[in-house]
Parts: C-alpha cells; sequence; structure tokens
C-alpha cells in the first residue's frame, strides 16, 4: 500500500469517525448550559425550548442512524429536527454530514453554508458553531481547498466552550500535510 493510499485511508477515517463526534451537539462541548459563552443574546423562550428538544430527539435519533451507516433514514430524522427548529444550526451541520456519506457533495455544501449563515443570523452557543467550522473545514479540505480549510479551523479553535480543540488541531494538521503533498 502507498503512502498516499495510507494517507487517504488514514483521511477517510478522521472524516468519518471524527466528524460524527461533533456533528449536531451530543459531545460533551454541546451541553447546554449558562456557562457556555453564546455568540449574540442566548435567549429561549419556553416555546422555542420545547422545539429545542423535539430537534434534539430527532437529531440524536439521526446521530446513531448516521452511525450505523443507514444515511437515508438519518436524513428523514434530519429533516424532522429541522422542520422542529430550523434556527438550529448543529441540524445543518449534522445534514451535510449525512449528505456527504450518501455522496451528495453539492447538497453537504449547501447545508453547511446554510449553517454558517444560520449562525450570522441567529444566537448560536460557540461550540455548536466550533463544531460546524471543523467539520466545514475538514470538507473544504477533503476537496482540496486547504486554504479555505485552515481559517475555518482556526475559527472553531477561536470559539467560547469549544471542548475538541485538540481534534481541530490534529485536523489543520493532517490538512496542512496532505496539501503539501
Amino acid at each position: 500500500m502507498s503512502l498516499s493510499t495510507r494517507s487517504f485511508i488514514w483521511w477517510l477515517s478522521l472524516w468519518a469517525g471524527g466528524l460524527c463526534l461533533s456533528a449536531c451537539g451530543l459531545g460533551a462541548s454541546q451541553r447546554l448550559s449558562s456557562q457556555d459563552a453564546p455568540i449574540g443574546v442566548w435567549t429561549l423562550d419556553p416555546k422555542d425550548t420545547v422545539q429545542r428538544n423535539r430537534a434534539k430527539a430527532r437529531l440524536d435519533l439521526a446521530q446513531a442512524y448516521y452511525e450505523q451507516g443507514q444515511t437515508a433514514i438519518a436524513l428523514q430524522e434530519v429533516a424532522q429536527a429541522q422542520v422542529a427548529d430550523p434556527q438550529w444550526i448543529a441540524v445543518y451541520n449534522l445534514k451535510a454530514l449525512v449528505l456527504e456519506k450518501m455522496g451528495q457533495s453539492a447538497m453537504a455544501k449547501n447545508s453547511f453554508e446554510e449553517g454558517l449563515r444560520l449562525a450570522l443570523r441567529a444566537p448560536s452557543l460557540g461550540s455548536e458553531l466550533a463544531d460546524l467550522q471543523h467539520n466545514w473545514g475538514l470538507w473544504l479540505c477533503q476537496q482540496g481547498k486547504s486554504a479555505q480549510a485552515m481559517p475555518q479551523f482556526q475559527r472553531a479553535m477561536g470559539q467560547p466552550g469549544y471542548a475538541l480543540r485538540n481534534k481541530t488541531e490534529l485536523a489543520m494538521s493532517r490538512c496542512d500535510s496532505l496539501a503539501k503533498g
């Protein structure tokens, strides 16, 4: 097995396994708490909290199906989460990952970009935004766009409440070495 083939396999394992952990707010960096510094003003009225809880339940299911490779069902659950809370960027993050795994790169790109646009308009936890930026950076790197990926990784690392900085540092290093050949 050549070095480039091994590099690709390593990268693919990072992509498939590593992204999954930060996809939709299920990890330690995604716990909603008053200690997490928000981007903008973080206020959810009771109606929004109910919607977020519904979306989170659907996103949890989607994450489980995604991890089992059942992408069609995962995408259905993501769609239900999006109906419940269309302003939650974690929905767009996982949607992009599922679409990419299904071979729908253009649609995955659109979902990442929509999540980033939403983050500019709606308040988001720094850790949720960091997860989205991390995954977007990995996607860009996979597409051979390391120059665009690096700022996304750096933005992710600068978000308050982001607990997966080591993973992002590893991704940055790997993306940089792949770009250099």
